[in-house]
């Protein structure tokens, strides 16, 4: 349309010899930069053709033929000439942008498969990371119940022991207990391997009664009366629960309190809401600072003077709260010592 505008202004305005014939090179040129290289010819050819038939059939000014006749085709082969010209640096800046573009995408190819690698590196980290915190965890917890048994297995053994048949019935129902906890502890390291949350793999939930739970995790955490003080409320309360995991959670606290208590009374105590059911167990050793209850919290990280600490046992048992979706709360407790608090909806 722009060349068959530029045409009719040329014929009347000269033939051959109008100014409006500058008005072709621009719509060839146009086209150059926005058709192909072929289109491109192919439009200058016809308006170069149409403008030889305009230069020759109009006789403006009594301009000569063969005058007419050179305009006529020097014209058309300049339009030509541009064609080509525009055409072939529109196709040289088509294929360098196509090159910088294809560039551009091996790059951000490039940098999505460095990002993945970097993704998959991090994962296998967390992967072997998670499954090396939950031997380590486990491992700390076959601690307790192996101390036990050997020593009761001392003292079962011992010819110059002098056991009457009541402590001997004792004895050899807490070796039965802890060699029941060490299976379930085998069970559970079966887990790590499979587990999503090797540090706490979960139990199947059983109906227990609180009394039978707390004296089951004290036996097994090696505390018995007159140091360990045992309150249930209500006294005879039965609750469903994840037994292993709560276990576990607290013979570790249990034991956290005998090792650093000093000698003086744990009292353990377990209560029920309608919607959860709570346990504190309380301490007189020397206790913690109010900065450094969160920080006890973390993995290897064991304060007080007390020996024996890994650092993993309060990292164990928030873990395993969270997972309950349950709460741990350590607090300075009045007149000295330390009281850990977890509350666990029930099932």
């Amino acid at each position: 349309m722009d060349g068959a505008l530029t045409l009719g202004l040329i014929a009347p305005t000269g033939g051959a010899t109008s100014p409006a014939v500058a008005i072709l090179f621009l719509s060839v040129t146009a086209a150059a930069t926005r058709l192909n290289l072929w289109l491109a010819i192919g439009l200058a050819v016809v308006l170069g053709t149409a403008y030889l038939a305009v230069a020759l059939l109009i006789d403006a000014d009594d301009v000569p033929l063969e005058q007419r006749l050179v305009a006529g085709v020097w014209w058309p082969l300049y339009l030509l000439f541009m064609a080509v010209f525009g055409g072939s640096l529109a196709l040289y800046a088509e294929r360098a942008h196509a090159a910088r573009a294809a560039a551009n995408a091996e790059a951000l190819a490039e940098h999505f498969a460095a990002e993945e690698e970097r993704d998959l590196r991090a994962r296998l980290l967390e992967a072997y990371s998670a499954q090396h915190d939950g031997l380590r965890a486990i491992l700390h917890d076959f601690r307790t119940p192996v101390s036990s048994l050997r020593a009761l297995s001392a003292q079962l053994g011992d010819p110059r022991g002098r056991l009457d048949d009541e402590q001997r019935a004792t004895a050899q129902r807490l070796v039965a207990e802890h060699a029941e906890h060490l299976s379930t502890m085998l069970d559970a390291l079966s887990d790590v391997t499979a587990s999503k949350s090797p540090t706490q793999p979960a139990g199947q939930p059983r109906t227990v009664g609180l009394h039978e739970l707390l004296l089951a995790s004290s036996d097994a955490a090696g505390l018995h009366p007159p140091r360990l003080r045992l309150n249930v409320t209500p006294p005879d309360a039965v609750v469903r629960i994840d037994t292993q995991r709560i276990r576990r959670v607290l013979t570790n606290l249990i034991d956290n309190a005998a090792r650093h208590g000093e000698g003086e009374p744990v009292e353990v105590a377990a209560t029920v809401a309608p919607t959860e059911v709570r346990f504190d167990v309380l301490d007189r050793g020397p206790g913690l600072a109010p900065e450094q209850l969160e920080a006890v919290k973390r993995k290897d990280v064991s304060l007080g003077e007390a020996s024996g600490g890994t650092g993993l046992g309060l990292w164990i048992v928030e873990q395993i709260v969270q997972a309950m979706r349950g709460e741990l709360d350590l607090a300075v407790r009045p007149g000295g010592g330390l009281a850990a608090t977890v509350r666990v909806p029930l099932r």
